[in-house]
């Protein structure tokens, strides 16, 4: 029952929200990208990063005082995931220390920004640490009227 009710929120989300990012040539063939990146010279990174891309809700709050945000949902693309991060594109910039949940086709992330690259006007490559933390899927807000969140201190129309 549980997933279903996931699922129903999700796929409501999906259907009523429009997608704003303007993918750059870079991520043209996202969603034929699959496996385990390749390693580069000087990554240090300490688990291995996997392809994972597909479209996401990214649901953001006020979570740093400096930054007033109404909450919203938006949708993201998902690129790739490990173990203690993953990598999405949001058309919104976010700050380091800002926290966000993702929802994504198998379940509710809880992330702490990491970094933010602007790669053009309406994309923004995020690179967030997972939270460890249970979120209770009975908890989200309302989602029956995403639309009449703000965004950007703009009506959030479809």
């Amino acid at each position: 029952m549980l997933e279903t009710t996931y699922s129903q929120k999700m796929k409501l989300l999906l259907d009523r929200l429009r997608c704003r990012i303007k993918l750059p040539e870079q991520f043209a063939e996202l969603e034929h990208r699959r496996g385990v990146l390749p390693a580069e010279a000087l990554d240090m990174r300490r688990k291995a990063r996997v392809y994972c891309p597909g479209k996401l809700i990214v649901e953001s709050f006020a979570t740093l005082p400096a930054i007033p945000r109404n909450h919203q949902y938006v949708v993201g693309y998902s690129v790739d995931i490990s173990e203690t991060g993953i990598r999405f594109l949001h058309d919104t910039e976010l700050y380091p220390g800002e926290r966000v949940t993702l929802w994504t086709s198998a379940q509710r992330i809880t992330c702490t920004v990491i970094r933010c690259r602007r790669l053009n006007e309406c994309c923004y490559e995020i690179g967030a640490s997972l939270v460890d933390e249970d979120i209770a899927l009975e908890d989200p807000q309302d989602v029956s009227q995403p639309e009449q969140e703000t965004h950007g201190n703009k009506e959030f129309m479809n």
